[in-house]
This record gives structure tokens, sequence and C-alpha cells, in this order.
């Protein structure tokens, strides 16, 4: 792959199944860079997010979330970030960016419901759901503002489906999950 992408998807938008069907990609979740679980982190990711009475922060955040994402892009790879509120920080790391394909992705309006459904389905808690449905409408916004190259899922189309329409090639085979 001749360029670094970054991919800022949504919650529930299919990182996850890029990176477990594609070989250049890695799903990089910063939720074990922003907090610290203590005796919780064994738990799978999906049953930590929104988990706040088991979490501190992590007083090395954002930099340390940063400086790991730089190193992902250098190794050519598409690199998958989630992109809701509770990650406008990057947005500074954004403008900092050079030599990188940044690409925003997110559902149509139309499929919140959907969403919202599919993340009870894989075990998230009422706090995470919640929380998706209060921030959708911010994030479509603040999207549909970026000067970054943006990505809009149809319905029931995937993520993999999306980013090869707008021209990014995906290797079969099994990538990378950076979840510490």
């Amino acid at each position: 792959m001749e360029q670094k992408i970054l991919v800022l998807a949504y919650p529930g938008s299919g990182k996850t199944y890029l990176a477990e069907n594609y070989k250049n990609v890695s799903d990089f979740e910063f939720q074990h860079f922003r907090y610290d679980y203590g005796e919780y982190k064994h738990l799978p990711l999906e049953k930590l997010k929104g988990r706040i009475e088991i979490r501190t922060n992590n007083p090395d955040w954002p930099n340390n979330f940063f400086k790991a994402l730089d190193d992902e892009l250098k190794k050519d790879r598409v690199v998958v970030v989630p992109f809701a509120t509770s990650l406008l920080e990057i947005l500074d790391f954004l403008k900092k960016s050079s030599g990188v394909r940044i690409i925003f992705a997110i559902q149509d309006k139309e499929s919140l419901e959907d969403l919202l459904q599919s993340f009870k389905n894989r075990g998230n808690s009422e706090e995470f759901i919640e929380r998706r449905r209060n921030d959708f409408q911010k994030c479509y916004e603040i999207i549909a503002q970026s000067k970054f190259e943006k990505v809009y899922l149809n319905k029931d189309e995937f993520l993999s489906d999306a980013l090869v329409r707008v021209g990014v090639e995906l290797e079969k085979g099994v990538g990378v999950k950076n979840y510490i």
C-alpha cells in the first residue's frame, strides 16, 4: 500500500469485521489508552465500553494514543479508529497529520435504530447505547462539516463495501485488533 490511510468510523460500522477479514487492516481501539480498567481489563472490549463505574482516566491520555496511532500508521495498514463525541481530541491530531488519507465513515441517518439494536445484540451496556443515541446526530454534523473525505454507509451496507467504493484496497486475510 503506497499511502497511509486512517478511517474514523462511527461505532457499529464494521471496524472489527474489517480486521477479522482483511489482512491490511488494523482495528485500533482507544479505550485502553484513555482508561485504566484495573481488575476488569480481562473483560471483552464490548463489555468494557461505557462502563464508567469500573474505569479511571489514564493520565497519559491523549498523548499515549496519538503516539501509538502514529506508529500504527507507519505499518502500511488501513488503520480504523472509532469516532464518537468521546474522541473529539482526535480532531486536533488530524490537523497535524500529513501524508495521511483521512476518511470519516458513518451510517446514514435512517440506520440509527438498527444500529442501536446491534449494540444491544453484541452486549454493549445500556449507558453505551444511550450515549450513541445521544451523540449520533452531533457526530454526523461534525463529519459533514469536516474538510476530510467522507463515506456514508447505506442501509445494510458493510464498511468494507463503502471503503472499496471510495478506492481503498482491502486484502483478504486476518488483520490486526489493537486492543492492548
